[in-house]
């Protein structure tokens, strides 16, 4: 393109100009509308993966609460029935309970 325009006179190469710029105008109106229903589809999917994550991470730190309480449980269930005192004795025919507490617990359990 462009290359036979010596034979054009000033007025055709005008009309040609404002024919390429209509052309442009359209061209670029049409690549921004793709742009912009990409972009919007792309916004929907983040926030879809967003929710998802959301959703996901709430229902594991559910599961981590249940986790905890059911430890704790297990341990004041086991102390008083051995006794009442809170103190688990240990017996070598019984098997002992796998009690696993969190953190903060211990502390105030070795203090």
């Amino acid at each position: 393109m462009g290359e036979d325009l010596d034979s054009l006179s000033l007025k055709e190469l005008q009309n040609l100009e404002q024919k390429l710029d209509a052309s442009l105008k359209h061209i670029r109106l049409r690549r921004n509308q793709l742009m912009f229903e990409s972009i919007s589809a792309l916004e929907k999917k983040v926030k879809e993966i967003e929710k998802e994550v959301a959703r996901q991470a709430h229902i594991e730190q559910q599961d981590r609460h249940n986790m905890s309480s059911y430890h704790f449980d297990t341990y004041i269930s086991a102390a008083y029935q051995a006794g009442g005192n809170g103190l688990v004795e240990e017996s070598p025919r019984q098997a002992q309970p796998s009690i696993v507490l969190p953190p903060w617990m211990l502390q105030h359990i070795n203090h």
